[in-house]
């Protein structure tokens, strides 16, 4: 049994593990998620505990239960509404989902890869779905405000001249990031501006070093690393973490971080961004000169084989070669028709860029039955994942607030209608009861007026009688008693 508190301590994740299926459904055995709720909303003073109902897509591919992979909870207690949780769920390639803080409902889905982790930066913002351990060590980054992956700026050699230029990856199969070894640590700065990831022994005792990834899944160069990875090599690093940010002082309590919470940064200025088919030929450029660099440093300095790089989409079925290099956005085909190879890398990239894109960046707006019964209405999420943005609470509550006021002034008109229908009705009952009581009324209002005349302060009952008498008086005269 796993527990995992809230970042608010209100509530807990109960991840329950079994070494045997007793159903004999699954040989791995079978696991169970729970949320447990300090107060159950329809009973106050009550806790409860709700099984997490995971998405119909997660069953996809398998059959009895569904494996929970991982969960993790969004670390930033003070965003608006129920804090969400994440989960990874189903057989490999897993689903990444984003919950409900009180329902467990499932409300975003990040799509199906070969994951198994769910990091959150600090602030809630970022996360990063990795597949570490036994996994190839592929990272997503997302931002889970906007619900979409993070698009990855590329400058290009003329950018250090002054002017410079720059290319965006917004392709989710280029946004991908493998790590370059085998991930055994991997943590958010405090700042929630960079991704640590690190080779250590005993775990692994080869390649050992640490790499630093921004935000957005751009490496960090090893030029600018204040440490060489060479001299932890093959097995003597044992541990490499950020060091936690300092506490914040009286003057900064009340922003709860030390570090303030930062979107994702803008375009540089001054620097022209290509697009369409620049963009196409900058970006291939970039890739045959990264493919020799990495040719000259496998063959210790010589270089690679002066043959043009040729994107793997872009190859032709019987390996030979040449081809204008198509965005994965513009290819045709499911991923069986384009090479068809059978390795194991080829099924991955299928399954990847196939199954995963029909769920990826997916807003769930409504469960219509358990996992596996039916499927889940959904919708491409264009902004928020789930959380109301302040402008968006208070043009609610303005909303609210302007109803409830029609709503009051119309119950008031409707009492006075009222009224008016009784006050006829008792005059045509009885003209003489309803000319004494006029006559009480008006003499009440003459002790009003003098107490008014001596400088005695009228309150709004007082002054709402005194307002009464002209009508009440041609009232009165139309008794004619």
């Amino acid at each position: 049994v796993t527990v995992q508190w809230s970042p608010r301590a209100d509530s807990a994740l109960l991840l329950t593990q079994t070494a045997v299926d007793s159903t004999g459904e699954s040989y791995y055995g079978s696991t169970h998620l729970f949320l447990l709720l300090e107060n159950d909303g329809k009973r106050p003073g009550f806790g409860s505990a709700v099984s997490v109902p995971l998405p119909a897509e997660a069953a996809a591919g398998g059959t009895g239960t569904v494996p929970i992979v991982g969960t993790n909870w969004i670390t930033n207690p003070q965003i608006n509404g129920p804090v969400p949780f994440a989960v990874i769920s189903g057989r490999m390639p897993a689903l990444a989902s984003l919950h409900h803080g009180i329902t467990a409902e499932p409300s975003f889905l990040f799509g199906r890869a070969h994951r198994n982790v769910m990091d959150v930066s600090p602030h809630g913002r970022f996360v990063v779905c990795g597949g570490y351990g036994n996994l190839a060590g592929g990272m997503d980054f997302w931002d889970r405000n906007k619900g979409k992956r993070i698009p990855r700026r590329v400058a290009l050699n003329d950018s250090a001249s002054g002017g410079g230029s720059y290319v965006t990856i917004k392709e989710a199969t280029d946004l991908t990031v493998t790590s370059c070894s085998p991930v055994v640590g991997h943590q958010w700065s405090p700042d929630s501006r960079t991704y640590l990831v690190s080779t250590t022994s005993p775990r692994m005792n080869v390649d050992n070093g640490v790499h630093i990834y921004r935000y957005d899944g751009s490496l960090v160069g090893s030029e600018k690393l204040p440490w060489e990875n060479s001299k932890y090599q093959p097995d003597k690093l044992l541990s490499a973490e950020y060091v936690p940010a300092p506490f914040p002082t009286e003057l900064e309590e009340k922003s709860f971080y030390y570090y303030p919470d930062r979107p994702q940064s803008p375009p540089p200025r001054g620097v022209l961004e290509l697009k369409g088919e620049a963009a196409k030929a900058a970006l291939t450029k970039l890739s045959s000169q990264n493919s020799q660099s990495n040719g000259r440093k496998g063959n210790g300095g010589n270089a690679a084989p002066a043959s043009a790089y040729v994107p793997p989409a872009a190859r032709k079925t019987g390996g030979g070669g040449g081809g204008s290099y198509v965005p994965p956005g513009a290819r045709k085909g499911s991923g069986t028709g384009r090479g068809g190879g059978g390795s194991l890398a080829e099924r991955m990239r299928r399954e990847r860029e196939g199954s995963a894109a029909n769920v990826s960046g997916i807003k769930v707006t409504k469960r219509t039955g358990p996992v596996g019964a039916s499927s889940v209405s959904a919708s491409v999420v264009g902004g928020a994942s789930g959380e109301k943005s302040k402008s968006a609470l208070r043009r609610e509550k303005q909303r609210l607030a302007k109803e409830k006021a029609e709503k009051e002034a119309a119950d008031a008109a409707e009492r006075a209608n009222e009224e008016e229908e009784a006050r006829v009705k008792a005059n045509k009952a009885d003209p003489a009861k309803r000319a004494k009581k006029i006559n009480k009324t008006l003499k009440q209002i003459d002790e009003i007026k003098k107490k008014k005349g001596s400088g005695v302060e009228l309150n709004d009952d007082q002054k709402k009688k005194v307002a009464s008498e002209e009508g009440l008086r041609k009232e009165l005269a139309s008794l004619g008693l």
